[in-house]
């Protein structure tokens, strides 16, 4: 499970890929999802199950791979930010409220209420912005 996860936005891959060693440190909009405690590139794919329908079986496309501090960066599927975008407020808890349970059994703590704030800020980012969504992990 990742300690730090920052969803920013980025004009494309090179300047998101940027960011894998110090982080998004401001430099960009984000969500900031540190402390919660959960495997962001499993969640991002169940959000997009959840809000888009059954996607395709590969994870997220990596624009910065992994390295030994377990830092790295991926891309939201472009569906999942379009769902996320239009989503109307009662969808996206139904989308928190079912994701919870399946990352709770995988030993993260998260309720609910946290899991619907995390996806409405999310979603709002997705709203307000021109660029890509991406995520930044680090251990």
């Amino acid at each position: 499970m990742s300690e730090y996860i920052e969803f920013i936005t980025a004009p494309d891959d090179t300047v998101a890929a940027a960011v894998r060693n110090s982080g998004p440190n401001h430099r960009y909009p984000t969500v900031d999802a540190t402390g919660i405690h959960f495997e962001a590139d499993d969640a991002v794919m169940a959000w997009r199950d959840l809000l888009v329908g059954q996607g395709e079986p590969a994870g997220p496309r990596m624009v910065a791979d992994f390295v030994n501090d377990g830092s790295a960066v991926f891309a939201l599927p472009e569906n999942l930010v379009a769902a996320l975008a239009t989503a109307p407020p009662t969808r996206l808890r139904e989308a928190a409220e079912r994701w919870v349970p399946t990352v709770v059994a995988d030993g993260a703590t998260i309720d609910p209420e946290t899991a619907t704030t995390l996806l409405s800020s999310l979603a709002e980012l997705a709203r307000t912005t021109d660029n890509q969504l991406y995520c930044w992990v680090a251990c």
